[in-house]
């Protein structure tokens, strides 16, 4: 038996307490009669629970029931909780039926309202019998329909469970009624049929092939899929070429493990965007690994450039260099917030992004370092990424090549101004050894005077490049200064492998006992650099605890805060004050 909460309506004139009877959780079997109401046992429900209370407090009305209710109201009750069940991932398969059948049992009142509502049988799921599936489309009469795959899976999120025949031979059949559709098949021929059929009141679509088998990209919609506005596709290729439907707004294809024979030319891409004035969001993947495949180095896309005022996040991923670099090259998107190039293949070079002069990537880059909140800089022998976060505005640059030092370079000379600006910066260098890559390393650091916090989770080979930067002044034309003169956040992870390194590099910054406010002799620094608010050093007290208490000595002759010099257990956070 199931025991219904109580529920409380409020109408203009009185609030009213309603408690439903009891009723089997048995599921109402089609065509069968009411289920056995079970009134409550005696002394469960007291006078109050339906009594009229209205303002002031008179208690003379007589009590309503849930019968009484405007027909209105309960047809929002039960949409409001077949919305939830829709919302609500259930395992079991057959959920929205079965919920629907639990509602109509409640009373002959809503069973009568249940069986004479259209809208209430729209949702038809991939779990259903194929007599249930027929039945709420019979009983769904003009309504717009939602076909949704369920999965079905007893044990684990990853069963490997498609939407059968029935239910793909009745989504082919329904498509020109159909508003939301969601379909998981073992590959994109089973759900070419559907893709392929008009939807002229189609408004979002999911579809998911599990295996890389294909006959070929599908004619989408055929070119009938006027209401569409979110479409997501997984391994099903589509034709650019035809265009996509005009009222996208968000648009997200990942070609996974296809072929790369069938990843989109980039002049089809912009061509196809092109009709989509209202695009949003834009999301292109292709595959993570690639055996035997060279990048094209000149693809000869030609074309005007596509204004898209409305595209807040472009996305791609994995469709090779020069491919993402034309796509790139060809779009105008003035209110761009979110732009995201990653490239887990090796290239030989990167050089076809950045030259010539990328407009909307160099117009992004400018905005986001302008709003700038940190740098994020992570390079490897032959990786790069680069992460801009701006208040509004997001840049992430991630790329294998043979020369990570063209980015870099790049970005030094390209954003000499705006890098002057960046209040901080994230370096991590994982290679564990120097190498070419590193050169440029110093004078990105010197292209970024105003830092006040620097954060390197990981510095390894060119931690004598960082040392030499900031444990060295440089003579400027009215006399020797500091770099980085503001800097007062330091954070070193693993600094514990290079202590002797990072004590000189203090030392020399910190601990010089010649250096004097004001002083202008030659070889002397003309200013002292500020002195460090925060200096974090993760395990260099548990792992060198004399290089630890000699920088304790050096940059705040001891004072710590919140932190026991003699716990050599501890990572450290050291506060100095002035």
């Amino acid at each position: 038996m199931v025991e219904p909460d109580t529920k409380w309506y409020n109408d203009s004139q009185s609030v009213i307490c309603i408690t439903p009877l009891l009723v089997s959780s048995t599921p109402l079997e089609n065509g069968s009669g009411t289920r056995k109401q079970c009134p409550p046992e005696a002394g469960t429900l007291g006078p109050q629970e339906y009594e009229t209370i209205r303002p002031g407090f008179q208690q003379d009305n007589p009590s309503k029931s849930i019968n009484d209710l405007p027909l209105e109201i309960v047809i929002h009750i039960l949409g409001a909780v077949l919305k939830e069940t829709i919302n609500t991932t259930d395992f079991r398969g057959g959920y929205y039926l079965r919920t629907l059948e639990s509602l109509a049992a409640v009373c002959r009142a809503w069973k009568a309202i249940v069986e004479s509502t259209p809208s209430l049988w729209t949702v038809i799921e991939s779990t259903a019998m194929l007599d249930e599936m027929e039945y709420m489309l019979h009983k769904s009469g003009n309504c717009t329909l939602n076909l949704r795959y369920v999965n079905p899976g007893h044990d684990t999120l990853f069963s490997e469970s498609f939407a059968g025949s029935d239910f793909l031979s009745l989504t082919t059949q329904s498509m020109r009624r159909c508003s939301s559709l969601s379909v998981r098949v073992e590959d994109s021929s089973r759900a070419a049929p559907s893709l392929e059929s008009a939807a002229p009141v189609l408004r979002e679509a999911a579809i998911v092939a599990v295996r890389s088998h294909t006959n070929g990209p599908v004619n989408l919609f055929d070119g009938q899929a006027e209401m569409l506005v979110d479409l997501r596709l997984t391994r099903i290729p589509i034709r650019w070429d035809l265009g996509l439907p005009p009222r996208l707004r968000w648009i997200r294809i990942a070609y996974s493990s296809l072929p790369t024979v069938w990843l989109p030319h980039p002049h089809d891409v912009a061509s196809a965007l092109s009709g989509c004035a209202g695009i949003e969001i834009v999301h292109l993947s292709g595959p993570s690994m690639v055996f035997g495949l060279r990048e094209w180095t000149d693809l000869e896309v030609q074309g005007p450039i596509v204004d898209l005022p409305r595209l807040k996040e472009l996305k791609i991923e994995n469709i090779f260099i020069a491919r993402s670099s034309a796509i790139v090259g060809h779009l105008r998107a003035p209110s761009l917030k979110n732009l995201r190039l990653k490239e887990t293949l090796q290239a030989d070079s990167i050089i076809p992004l950045l030259q010539p002069p990328n407009s909307l990537l160099l117009h992004h880059i400018r905005h986001a370092l302008a709003q700038n909140k940190s740098l994020h800089l992570t390079i490897g022998r032959k990786r790069i990424l680069l992460r801009i976060e701006g208040k509004e505005e997001d840049v992430y640059l991630s790329f294998f090549c043979t020369d990570p030092d063209e980015l870099g370079r790049w970005l030094v000379d390209e954003f000499v101004s705006e890098l002057s600006s960046v209040p901080e910066l994230v370096l991590e260098v994982t290679s564990t050894h120097p190498i070419p890559a590193h050169h440029f390393l110093g004078n990105l650091l010197q292209a970024l005077p105003n830092l006040i916090g620097f954060h390197c989770p990981c510095v390894n080979g060119a931690a004598g490049i960082l040392a030499e930067h900031l444990a060295s002044p440089y003579h400027a034309s009215d006399g020797w200064r500091w770099h980085w003169p503001g800097l007062r956040n330091l954070k070193l992870e693993g600094a514990d492998e290079w202590h002797e390194v990072a004590l000189k590099m203090l030392q020399e910054r910190y601990g010089t006992s010649e250096k004097e406010y004001g002083d202008r002799g030659i070889g002397t620094p003309k200013w002292c650099p500020r002195p460090l608010f925060t200096l974090s050093l993760p395990g260099m007290k548990f792992c060198r605890p004399k290089t630890f208490r000699d920088i304790a000595g050096i940059v705040g002759k001891g004072v710590l805060e919140g932190d026991d010099s003699d716990d050599e257990g501890c990572c450290s956070t050291m506060v100095f004050s002035n």
